[in-house]
């Protein structure tokens, strides 16, 4: 039997493996950490095996909240269960998954950072030996004259990533609550929400 706490394609694979990716809810990283070496490699393992992606949502607490299984190439975020209100709050969770071979973030990893406001966009490469390589990492920006919507971090092994997750998002949601605060006291725009029902 699946269990029904784990996300996607999980049709073909063995009881042991699910049993695997079921335990990765018992994992936890360390807040301030994006990722830990355990954690990665526990994912790059399991998804050179299985030849799918993987991925789990992580709290600020460092605790997994989701199981996702992709295919080879792709994988699907699972409808959040809590969306975070207010104005420049990000959704409290970040984004980690596998990539199958030396893979940067690609354009559907940032659209999914972007819709759904994660705190983060991780994607660990998977080497020929189940081993992880590079991690990739990117979180959004406030509105800025250049226009960019997000940040891509230089990739660098688990190991030697070498960023505050807390202090870097705590900041993040500072900076977007300061601009849209801003850019509210000089807008005198009539503002409506525009919904639509089809049956």
């Amino acid at each position: 039997m699946v269990p029904t706490r784990i996300h996607g394609h999980t049709t073909g694979l063995k009881a042991g493996q699910l049993r695997r990716l079921e335990h990765l809810y018992r994992r936890r990283l360390p807040p301030e950490r994006v990722i830990s070496q355990e954690l990665a490699r526990n994912l790059t393992e399991l998804s050179c095996e299985i030849k799918r992606q993987i991925g789990v949502l992580v709290s600020r607490h460092g605790t997994v909240e989701s199981v996702m299984v992709g295919d080879a190439k792709s994988l699907e975020i699972p409808p959040l269960e809590r969306v975070r209100q207010g104005i420049g709050r990000l959704q409290g969770l970040r984004c980690i998954h596998t990539h199958l071979g030396s893979e940067p973030l690609n354009r559907d990893d940032l659209n999914d950072l972007a819709i759904l406001r994660l705190d983060m966009m991780v994607a660990v490469e998977v080497q020929t030996d189940g081993l992880p390589g590079l991690v990739h990492c990117a979180h959004l920006l406030p509105s800025n004259a250049a226009g960019k919507q997000w940040e891509v971090l230089p990739p660098t092994t688990p190991s030697q990533l070498d960023v505050n997750f807390l202090r870097v998002v705590h900041s993040l949601e500072e900076e977007f609550t300061r601009v849209q605060g801003v850019r509210e006291l000089g807008d005198t725009r009539d503002r409506a929400i525009v919904m639509s029902v089809v049956t």
